[in-house]
C-alpha cells in the first residue's frame, strides 16, 4: 500500500463517552481525506458499549444503572461488551478504497500487524485463529470489532491487562433459558488477559501497522475538522435516542450468548465447545 504517513495517535485516559467519539471523530476524518491513523485509548471509568444494529434489551440496564454504568452505543457491530481501565483499545483506520473489499481478507489484514505487536510485548504465543480472531492456544485474548463509516473502514481491538469476568458477565441480560453460572463458566474459560507491557504493546503496533501497509509511523493529533465532528459524536452519542438504537428494527436478537467464535451458550443447548 503506498503513501507516506501513518498518524499515530495515544489520546490517553478518556472518559467513557470519549473512549468512544474520539476513535470515530478520526474515521470521519480518514473518511475527508485525513492520512491512515492507528490510535490508542484507555478508558478512565467501565462502562458496556453495544453495536450499532442490536437491540438495547440485550442489556441489563437495572444492573448497570445499579452499578452507575453508562450505556454506549458504536457504530461498529457486534453484541453488548464490558470495557474498564484495565484494557487498552486500539484502532487501525484507512480510506475505504485501500482495504479489501472482502470482510474476511479486510479483518486478516488489519488484525494480523496486531498479533505482531501482542508477540512484541511477550505473548510470543499469540496468533490470528481460523475464525479471525486474535487467541492464545483455544482463548480469546482481543475483543475485535469492525465496520465503515462514511469512506473510511475501522477495525478496533483491545490489550486485555486483567479481565472482571464476573462484572463482564452481570451487564448482560440473559435470554429466558440461558444459564448465567454457564454464561461466567464460560467466559472464564475462553476469555483471557494477557498482562503484557502496554507502552511495548503501542510501540510495536506502530511499528507492524507502518511496516504492514508501506508507511511511515509519525504522531499525530487530532485536524479541527475530526475536533468538531467530536463534539457532534459526543451529543449525538449522549442521547437517549441513539442509545435506544433502531428498537424494533434491530436484527432479531441471538437466541444465547456468544463467549467467543465457535463458544455458545443457548436456551436449550450449548453450541460449540465446553
Amino acid at each position: 500500500m503506498g503513501g507516506s504517513g501513518l498518524r499515530v495517535i495515544d489520546f490517553g485516559r478518556a472518559s467513557a463517552l470519549r473512549s468512544q467519539t474520539l476513535w470515530h471523530a478520526v474515521a470521519y476524518g480518514v473518511s475527508e481525506g485525513a492520512p491512515p491513523t492507528l490510535s490508542f485509548v484507555r478508558p478512565a471509568e467501565p462502562y458496556v458499549c453495544l453495536g450499532y444494529h442490536r437491540r438495547l434489551d440485550e442489556v441489563d440496564e437495572k444492573y448497570c444503572a445499579a452499578q452507575g454504568l453508562p450505556v454506549l452505543r458504536r457504530m461498529v457491530g457486534g453484541g453488548p461488551v464490558y470495557l474498564d481501565s484495565d484494557q487498552l483499545f486500539f484502532q487501525i483506520c484507512l480510506p475505504q478504497d485501500s482495504v479489501s473489499p472482502a470482510r474476511s481478507a479486510a479483518i486478516r489484514d488489519l488484525l494480523t500487524p496486531a498479533v505482531a505487536a501482542y508477540r512484541a510485548a511477550g505473548v510470543v504465543a499469540a496468533e490470528l485463529d481460523a475464525n479471525l480472531e486474535i487467541s492464545l492456544g483455544d482463548r480469546k485474548i482481543c475483543g475485535h470489532g469492525a465496520g465503515q463509516i462514511e469512506d473510511a473502514v475501522v477495525v478496533c481491538g483491545n490489550l486485555i491487562e486483567r479481565f472482571d469476568h464476573e462484572r463482564a458477565t452481570s451487564v448482560l441480560r440473559m435470554p429466558d433459558g440461558v444459564d448465567r453460572a454457564e454464561v461466567l463458566r464460560l467466559m472464564r474459560r475462553y476469555v483471557a488477559a494477557t498482562p503484557a507491557d502496554p507502552a511495548a504493546f503501542k510501540q510495536a503496533a506502530a511499528r507492524a501497522y507502518a511496516r504492514a501497509l508501506g508507511l511511515r509511523a509519525e504522531p499525530g493529533d487530532l485536524t479541527s475538522g475530526e475536533r468538531a465532528a467530536l463534539a457532534e459524536l459526543d451529543a449525538r452519542f449522549s442521547s437517549e435516542e441513539w442509545t435506544a438504537g433502531p428498537g424494533s428494527r434491530a436484527a432479531r436478537p441471538p437466541d444465547g450468548i456468544k463467549i467467543r467464535a465457535g463458544v455458545w451458550v443457548g436456551t436449550t443447548k450449548q453450541k460449540g465447545q465446553s
